[in-house]
């Protein structure tokens, strides 16, 4: 635990979808601002940002914001099957994430929740935002998935990639020896379980639905690189500010496993949703 850093673990959620999570209250030597959710990417992506999510927390209670990071049911820390899980039932998660953020911050001194979502994080996020209530004010898409079948390809590829460098030779020799076999799913692939449900709204991605949470008058900020930009639908409103990611990190790679190296452009967006 970070020292002068007011942290408790949260358990939220149904009865039959229990989620754990960190609350990190706000500084008190700042005015309070607030409060940020942090929506976290799924499988080794969560696993190698931890760290990465760990510093956004400190840094936004230093701007005087209560953070809440949580892990969707089934995953990391929070009870379930991995196998089971979906993406709409992590949507469901996190409105639960939202709500107890909220309960939190009217017990509080109260104020507007912004919403940072990473990766997949990112999609659950923008489709947890067209339900959630009260509104949040504000929500940060990092580098969202907008096209499924290639994000289950990356998936695979990373899955060659680490067993590969694990054992030191190359995929296809790996194959020959009969030490290895292809990554598939449904199934394991770098080392977590997707079931068919997962396998199958994965496979459904196709877009980013930006219009309907613009329709609800939230304001989007949505990061991507210029190819991903290239692939949105034109949309022309005043509460949605498109940024160009510059830099690719792979957060597939055990290279980046606990990094704390935040992306200045990350925070950066998520400081300016505070305004």
């Amino acid at each position: 635990m970070t020292q002068g850093m007011d942290i408790s673990v949260s358990s939220f959620g149904s009865p039959s979808r229990p989620c754990m999570g960190v609350l990190q209250k706000a500084s008190t030597q700042v005015a309070h601002r607030g409060a940020f959710l942090l929506c976290r990417p799924w499988g080794q992506e969560a696993t190698r940002t931890a760290a990465m999510f760990r510093v956004l927390s400190e840094r936004l209670s230093r701007q005087g914001c209560d953070v809440l990071r949580f892990d969707y049911h089934g995953t990391a820390d929070s009870p379930g099957e991995e196998q089971d899980q979906a993406l709409s039932d992590w949507v469901e998660d996190t409105l639960a994430a939202h709500a107890c953020l909220h309960a939190h911050l009217q017990a509080q001194s109260g104020g507007p929740i912004r919403w940072f979502g990473m990766g997949l994080g990112a999609n659950l996020a923008l489709r947890a935002s067209v339900r959630a209530a009260p509104l949040p004010r504000h929500v940060v898409l990092w580098e969202p998935v907008i096209d499924g079948p290639a994000y289950l390809q990356n998936l695979y590829d990373g899955h060659r990639a680490e067993l590969s460098r694990e054992f030191g030779y190359p995929w296809p020799q790996l194959l020959r020896q009969g030490r290895v076999s292809e990554p598939q799913a449904p199934g394991d692939v770098l080392g977590f379980a997707m079931g068919p449900r997962l396998v199958a709204e994965l496979t459904d991605v196709s877009e980013l639905q930006l219009a309907p949470a613009l329709r609800r008058g939230m304001t989007l900020t949505c990061a991507l690189h210029a190819e991903q930009r290239q692939a949105l639908p034109p949309i022309s409103s005043d509460h949605l500010h498109l940024h160009t990611v510059e830099t690719r990190t792979n957060w597939l790679s055990s290279q980046a496993l606990g990094t704390a190296i935040v992306p200045p452009d990350a925070l950066r967006l998520m400081l300016a949703a505070l305004d």
